[in-house]
């Protein structure tokens, strides 16, 4: 036997050694190893039955490994404590296969002696080498093993075990664009308590927290009332900076007091922090102990059970980098704890931290505008709107800047350190019928309405022959496209319709995405479609809808839907599509895709928010992305500038533009788009927009699901983002936003007292 052999198929009589080409490399996974049936091995020479116990000990069969032994190591070693101690040892190294090589073999009388050495592999420690071993073979009418459990490893005696010491480093940060740190280890975290009796008034204190913790008031409402009055208890987890910025209101609403004599309402402690307690759980996730249906992936990648790892989002997906590996240490212990032997040491691998494209500070303004604006039109269509999200895309590189879903939630709340009671959030987030866990910029697609025209636009101004860019449209409340293109519908409505205005009358195409006119898109789509059936669908296409964005390091991405007519006789689905309704849908990354080809004049590139890892100039970084142009799109420029015209005319013409009103004496320019997507609830709020107008830096899509419209609900979100954002004057939100929610009148309603004349 050569020394790479780990054994032979013995197939002959009891003095007849076979060959085997089935050789076992250590490290070779790929290569399976047969023991030779029992019977076959009993009566041979020792080396085969060495040879034999080896194979089936590195497939982890211990039945024939256990009929291998001596009588009198059966005595001492019942079967179940036998295989014990090896699973156990597996368990401990993560057992990967064994390979061996044979020494001398000598023999005493009745005994054989063989002298040889194994080297055991593992994901955690590599090979592990164990020399100048020996094994005692009885022949008991066929050798059979003295086996003792020196015969895992040498010195691991009946009162000693295995131990892994492994020293962990310290998992590395996670960093938005300019260093600020999103996960921090070692961070603080300051945690909040209340008594209700202390408070100079509920309600108050109420909307105080929400705005805090970002929270909605009727949630912080829900966890009031399972509280007696007397009682103190645990409210929220915040950052100390945020804490200082709101701590008189704390005192003065709430009754927090930060005090040094045992009964403070405030106490801090430091772990794996991140920034902001939910302005950006869907992007850089969490960590927390191992699920159980996990674990074995887990231990079979080194890590213990009591490990932390990445569960979501970045912190997932960069696992591996941020943790690093431990340092370990197999060793050899007595019950005590004594060392008696030192076996190998895995040196680990450093941790890098991970930088991102969000810009932290337009991150916690985003999820701010949000969280406020919720909680001021909660009796509106805050109380019913069933969570939404907003996008901020640099125009000329890709980068996400921000992207906020709400309802979000505290990632602490998964850590062990935490102050919450963990299964209370987490019931309590689970009920929640708008799905806080979902990522709803990318995971979630939306009926677009009428943000959805500026595809519909962008085709027919630049398709020769299916409007001349000059040419006027008259737009009137009703459109009729059933005798000459086949609508199934005999007569559609504008959206003036259900608000009781009058109609726009003439516009130019600029004009008609301005003013969002119904029946200017009735028209245009009825005419795409008379060109070609899928010819809508294969511009939206070109614009990047319909297919995933391939953003990575964020989890399950949606792909929308272009939505190509199924029935290419008959333009109803068509025309439907035209205005965003019908089968397309969209996520809000890929609506701020295309707002930013508007805005960079054709351009679709790759939307990415992994940067780099580690830092430049160190050992160990890397460029995980870059600008990636995905393709130059060969667009009419007076296409384009019709599109932009008719979206800057959206937010500047008094009376005129959709959200014109909205954006009223703002010290800035911003071009966009709104859109009210009919659902079977309430509809699908929308706006678009890219800033500034004359040199676009910046592209928004903003989705709030179940609302209003879009001009009413996601148009002032933005406004505040850009409030804030340029540092100017605070635009407060509607005010009839504080009234009861009245929804808009069905069609068959307004019909009731539709006067045509």
């Amino acid at each position: 036997m050569t020394p790479r052999a780990l054994q032979c198929l013995i197939v002959f009589s009891l003095a007849l050694l076979g060959g085997c080409d089935s050789i076992l490399r250590p490290g070779d996974s790929s290569a399976t190893v047969t023991a030779p049936p029992v019977s076959q091995v009993t009566s041979i020479e020792p080396e085969a039955v060495l040879d034999a116990f080896v194979a089936a000990w590195s497939g982890q069969d211990y039945e024939t490994m256990y009929r291998l032994l001596a009588g009198r190591s059966r005595e001492l070693y019942p079967r179940q404590i036998f295989i014990n101690r090896y699973t156990e040892a597996h368990s401990e190294i993560s057992f990967a296969g064994v390979a061996h090589d044979l020494g001398a073999v000598a023999y005493q009388g009745a005994t054989a002696v063989l002298d040889y050495d194994v080297v055991i592999e593992s994901p955690t420690f590599g090979r592990i080498r164990d020399e100048d071993r020996t094994m005692r073979m009885i022949d008991e009418g066929g050798w059979k093993i003295a086996w003792s459990p020196m015969d895992i490893f040498d010195a691991l005696s009946t009162k000693a075990r295995l131990r892994d010491d492994p020293q962990f480093p310290v998992r590395a940060n996670i960093y938005d664009r300019n260093g600020q740190a999103l996960a921090e280890e070692g961070g603080q975290v300051v945690s909040l308590y209340v008594t209700q009796q202390d408070m100079n008034g509920v309600d108050d204190c109420l909307g105080t927290l929400a705005l805090v913790t970002r929270g909605q008031i009727n949630t912080m409402r829900n966890i009031f009332t399972g509280y007696l009055p007397e009682t103190l208890f645990h409210i929220a987890e915040i950052d100390p900076e945020r804490y200082q910025r709101h701590r008189e209101s704390l005192e003065f609403d709430c009754g927090i007091f930060s005090t040094d004599d045992g009964f403070s309402n405030v106490l801090s402690y430091r772990t794996r922090s991140y920034y902001g307690h939910g302005i950006a759980s869907h992007i850089v996730g969490y960590v927390g102990p191992i699920p159980s249906e996990q674990l074995q992936f887990w231990l079979s990648r080194g890590y213990e059970e009591s490990d932390l790892v990445g569960r979501a989002g970045i912190e997932n997906a960069y696992e591996e980098i941020l943790a690093g590996k431990p340092r370990r240490t197999l060793r050899i212990v007595a019950q005590g704890g004594q060392v008696i032997r030192e076996l190998t040491t895995s040196e680990g691998q450093a941790p890098q931290s991970v930088s991102l494209t969000i810009d932290r500070d337009l991150q916690e303004i985003t999820a701010q505008a949000m969280a406020d604006a919720v909680n001021a039109a909660l009796a509106n269509w805050g109380g019913i709107a069933l969570g939404g999200a907003i996008v901020a895309l640099d125009v000329n590189s890709g980068e996400v800047l921000a992207m906020a879903s709400y309802p979000s939630f505290d990632p602490h709340i998964f850590n062990p350190d935490t102050r919450y009671n963990v299964a209370d959030q987490t019931a309590r987030l689970n009920r929640d019928n708008r799905n806080p866990f979902t990522n709803k910029a990318i995971a979630e697609q939306y009926t677009p309405g009428s943000v959805y025209k500026i595809v519909t636009l962008l085709a027919a101004a630049s398709e020769d022959g299916i409007w001349d860019q000059d040419e006027l449209f008259n737009c009137e409340i009703e459109w009729r496209g059933q005798d000459l293109y086949g609508d199934a519908i005999p007569v559609r409505y504008d959206w003036r319709l259900l608000e009781n205005k009058p109609a726009t009358g003439l516009v130019t195409m600029s004009g008609a995405l301005a003013t969002s006119c119904n029946p200017f898109f009735w028209e245009v789509g009825a005419r795409l479609f008379q060109r070609d059936s899928n010819l809508q669908a294969t511009y939206a296409e070109t614009l990047g809808l319909g297919s995933a964005t391939g953003i990575a390091g964020l989890g399950v991405e949606a792909a929308g839907d272009v939505a190509y007519p199924i029935n290419t006789q008959e333009a109803t689905e068509a025309i439907n599509n035209a205005v965003g309704q019908g089968n397309v849908s969209v996520t809000a990354l890929q609506m701020a895709q295309v707002t930013a080809i508007i805005a960079n004049g054709g351009t679709l590139r790759q939307p990415y928010i992994v940067s780099h890892i580690g830092t430049p100039g160190a050992t160990g970084y890397q460029v995980v992305n870059q600008p990636t142009v995905i393709r130059q799109l060969a667009l009419d420029e007076a296409a384009l500038q019709i599109v932009r015209e008719g979206m800057c005319d959206v937010t500047t013409v008094e009376d005129f533009g959709t959200a014109s009103f909205v954006f009223r004496d703002a010290p800035y320019t911003v071009c966009g788009k709104t859109g009210t997507a009919e659902t079977a609830g309430q509809p699908n709020a929308w706006f678009v927009a890219y800033y500034p107008a004359d040199d676009p830096q910046i592209a928004f899509a903003g989705v709030m699901a179940n609302s209003r419209e879009g001009s009413e609900v996601v148009a002032p979100m933005i406004r505040r983002i850009l409030d804030d954002y340029t540092g100017a004057y605070r635009f407060p939100f509607p005010e009839w936003w504080q009234r009861p929610f009245n929804p808009l009148p069905s069609q068959d309603q307004a019909l009731a007292v539709y006067d045509p004349e």
